[in-house]
């Protein structure tokens, strides 16, 4: 496990993912990343979603007719990423690079590498994309923080600054599959969504966040939970065990989106995915205020 700290904050990360599994604030001992030693609700902290997200039709896809296995999320959340040189005590860089293994199920030569930073107010991760290949590759970059509550979370709201309104969702149906349908948010307020177990208890919802610069989850009250930046995010994913009432919510920024239910789809066709040149680089920046 890997340790980074500042004045303020004391983070972990696993080599396995490159998943971050705590952030703890040092004024109070405040652990804001989900933790389930009990085993009961779900066994992950912050998963990285790549080159897939969600379930793909048969865990299968499919490049110019040829199909390929893929299991929930990529592969990504379940391989050990290499540690890079640490230079500074407040950061750290891991890299998962191609082998004979991913090739056999994603057939580019690609890289990602993920840096945590400390901040004053939490935690920035950049992400790296790299295509050393002479195609055009396709993936979809993910995020799946699960955030602690300290109430129950019908005493939250989510607020979206920037967001075209009205606020909409993609239809779900059958979880955890897109159906195509876009749907309004009937119980979302201009660019606040009070929160609550009923609106999660038939699966995820993905929200279009395209406009959207920042997710705030705060109290009723105005006590902030959880800000993340979603410049370079599109989507919006809320989650949380169903029918649990489990006191956590994973706030999940999507560059990408599952399937929509039925057949494999082509990955160069598939809505939301990424396409990047041979050769090419993109990065991502997302920050934590918490």
């Amino acid at each position: 496990m890997l340790t980074i700290e500042n004045t303020q904050f004391v983070a972990t990360i696993a080599p396995l993912g490159a998943e971050l599994t705590s952030l703890k604030r040092k004024a109070d001992q405040r652990e804001c990343i989900w933790q389930d030693a009990a085993g009961q609700y779900w066994p992950r902290h912050a998963p990285v979603l790549f080159p897939a997200i969600g379930r793909s039709n048969h865990d299968r896809y499919l490049l110019e007719q040829v199909a390929f296995s893929m299991k929930q999320h990529g592969f990504a959340r379940d391989l050990p990423f290499t540690v890079l040189p640490q230079t500074r005590p407040d950061a750290v860089s891991l890299q998962l690079n191609a082998d004979e293994a991913t090739l056999r199920d994603y057939p580019f030569l690609f890289s990602l590498q993920l840096t945590y930073t400390l901040t004053d107010s939490g935690l920035q991760i950049d992400y790296l994309v790299q295509n050393y290949g002479d195609t055009k590759m396709p993936y979809a970059l993910g995020y799946h923080p699960g955030f602690n509550l300290t109430q129950p979370l019908d005493h939250y709201e989510l607020v979206l600054d920037g967001i075209q309104v009205p606020m909409t969702s993609l239809g779900i149906d059958p979880a955890p599959f897109r159906d195509g349908s876009v749907h309004v948010l009937q119980t979302a307020k201009q660019n606040h969504l009070p929160l609550s177990y009923p609106l999660l208890d038939d699966g995820l919802i993905i929200i279009d966040a395209r406009q959207a610069q920042i997710a705030l989850v705060q109290t009723l009250k105005g006590e902030r939970l959880v800000q993340l930046n979603l410049a370079d995010f599109p989507y919006l994913a809320l989650w949380t065990p169903e029918h649990q009432q489990a006191p956590f919510l994973c706030v999940e920024p999507f560059a990408g989106l599952p399937d929509q239910y039925g057949a494999p789809v082509d990955w160069h066709q598939k809505m939301g995915n990424t396409r990047l040149p041979a050769g090419g680089t993109k990065r991502y920046v997302l920050t934590l205020r918490v």
